[in-house]
């Protein structure tokens, strides 16, 4: 038995089975604008522990701190106790791509 394609019905079957591939990958996507700081570590912080990102990005640049005022700000609930430190990530991105150069990747984690 053979089957004939198109190139509209190739594109239906990618769109029908990319979602089941990104599972069976542990690929997630996510639409949110708001996400955990735990979400996001591995992808936009490239895999840094908690601690290092808060002391070598947060406080670092506290304009990113929502807490603190600044226009464009994109993190909150930083050094809150019992608060879950959220991201909005359409600003997280933008400001991270921006300023990756100043970051100190290679700095290490104080104990």
């Amino acid at each position: 038995m053979e089957f004939t394609l198109t190139k509209q019905s190739l594109l239906e079957l990618a769109k029908l089975l990319a979602p089941i591939v990104a599972k069976i990958l542990g690929i997630t996507k996510s639409n949110r604008d708001w996400v955990k700081l735990e979400e996001i570590r591995a992808d936009l912080f490239a895999g840094k522990a908690k601690p290092w990102i808060r002391l070598y990005i947060f406080d670092q640049f506290p304009e990113v701190q929502i807490e603190n005022g600044c226009q464009g700000a994109w993190v909150m609930g930083v050094h809150g106790t019992g608060n879950v430190t959220k991201v909005y990530m359409p600003y997280a991105r933008k400001w991270m791509h921006e300023h990756h150069d100043e970051i100190d990747w290679t700095a290490k984690e104080v104990r």
